[in-house]
């Protein structure tokens, strides 16, 4: 066989040293390949992390907030129906305070001869405290009066309205009017009154305990 020549050997060498050279390029890029890959890994882990804890953080941060905001809104409901009751409390309450007030001062200004010791109880009744004894101690005296006058005193409210009411008290004033009948049936004119009532509550009921007549 025959040897090749120098030329051919020269080229065979520098192809193989060619071969080689782009063979460790190859070798040396796909190296690089690597270590960029991992480094893009490792930065993608770093950012992702801290978005993730971010994240749970904002979400914790909602939930936190949803929670106070349901409180908050539990607690201003709460507060409004304590206040709605507390005033429809109130409102009931005077409107008991002016409702006897009007009943009591009625009663005071009618009496009628023929029953006049039936009225007299229906007052004290209606009466307690100061006002309940004083006008016991004179219950005896209206009762012979009216018999003896033979006549009837109806009275009548037209208008009252609270002053002031605390728990079981408060004080009611009172526009009223009184009209006599004799026994033969003649009229008088209507006597106008004004009073100043306290109501107190007493047994469950609110009933007069003290009445002034005023200007």
């Amino acid at each position: 066989m025959t040897e090749p020549t120098a030329d051919v050997r020269a080229e065979l060498a520098e192809a193989l040293q060619a071969a080689e050279a782009a063979e460790a390029e190859a070798l040396a890029e796909a190296a690089r390949a690597r270590a960029r890959a991992e480094q893009l890994r490792d930065a993608s882990s770093t950012t992702r992390r801290p978005r993730s804890r971010a994240a749970v953080i904002r979400l914790r941060l909602g939930v936190v907030a949803s929670g106070l905001l349901a409180g908050a809104c539990i607690a201003l409901i709460a507060l409004m129906l304590w206040q709605h009751q507390r005033v429809a409390a109130q409102r009931a309450r005077d409107g008991e305070f002016v409702a006897a007030a009007r009943v009591g001062v009625a009663a005071l200004l009618t009496i009628d001869h023929s029953h006049a010791r039936d009225d007299v109880q229906r007052v004290l009744d209606l009466s307690t405290g100061a006002f309940h004894d004083d006008f016991q101690s004179r219950a005896d005296d209206f009762i012979k009066t009216s018999e003896m006058s033979n006549a009837v005193t109806t009275g009548s409210v037209s208008a009252a309205a609270l002053e002031w009411a605390k728990a079981d008290s408060g004080v009611v004033l009172v526009a009223a009017s009184s009209q006599v009948t004799n026994s033969s049936g003649a009229r008088a004119d209507p006597r106008p009154w004004r009073m100043s009532v306290t109501v107190t509550r007493a047994g469950g009921q609110v009933k007069m305990s003290d009445v002034e007549f005023v200007p």
